[in-house]
């Protein structure tokens, strides 16, 4: 678990969001209903899930396939309906560290638990990266898929 580097200025609703990601452990999944609606509406780049016991579930795996967890928020915006949190999540796997960089955008139910939530994150290196000839590929791909600055008088 990491505390934020940065002091999060946002509404209440975002607040308490930004704390239970910054403190989650499959411990806290139980109390994954203090802030989640019943019919919670998620969506990842390799997920879907759809009320709380699924969510549970999504969550719960990831924390059995990966070690060390911890979710940084970087950010978090919003109001009473509609809210975004910037966050990094590092962990590690077969020994080695892992970072993904994400955008979570959240929609609140009337009571102010969160009714649904679509995450933003770069999925790639999870599908192709462990593969080794297919992550030495990608890695190609996406090199020579940079732009490169023309060198002067080309």
């Amino acid at each position: 678990m990491l505390s934020s580097v940065m002091a999060l200025h946002c509404p209440d609703s975002m607040s308490a969001v930004a704390d239970f990601f910054n403190e989650m452990t499959p411990s806290k999944l139980e109390r994954l209903g203090d802030i989640y609606g019943p019919g919670i509406v998620f969506h990842d780049p390799v997920h879907d899930a759809l009320g709380l016991s699924q969510l549970r579930d999504v969550l719960s795996n990831r924390f059995k396939k990966m070690a060390a967890v911890m979710i940084e928020v970087m950010d978090a915006h919003g109001d009473d309906r509609t809210g975004f949190l910037l966050w990094i999540l590092t962990y590690q796997h077969r020994g080695n560290e892992r970072v993904i960089h994400g955008t979570s955008h959240f929609k609140f139910a009337h009571d102010g638990r969160i009714s649904a939530q679509r995450d933003h994150w770069d999925a790639s290196f999870v599908l192709y990266g462990e593969l080794p000839v297919l992550g030495w590929l990608m890695r190609i791909i996406k090199r020579r898929a940079q732009i490169m600055p023309e060198k002067a008088g080309t």
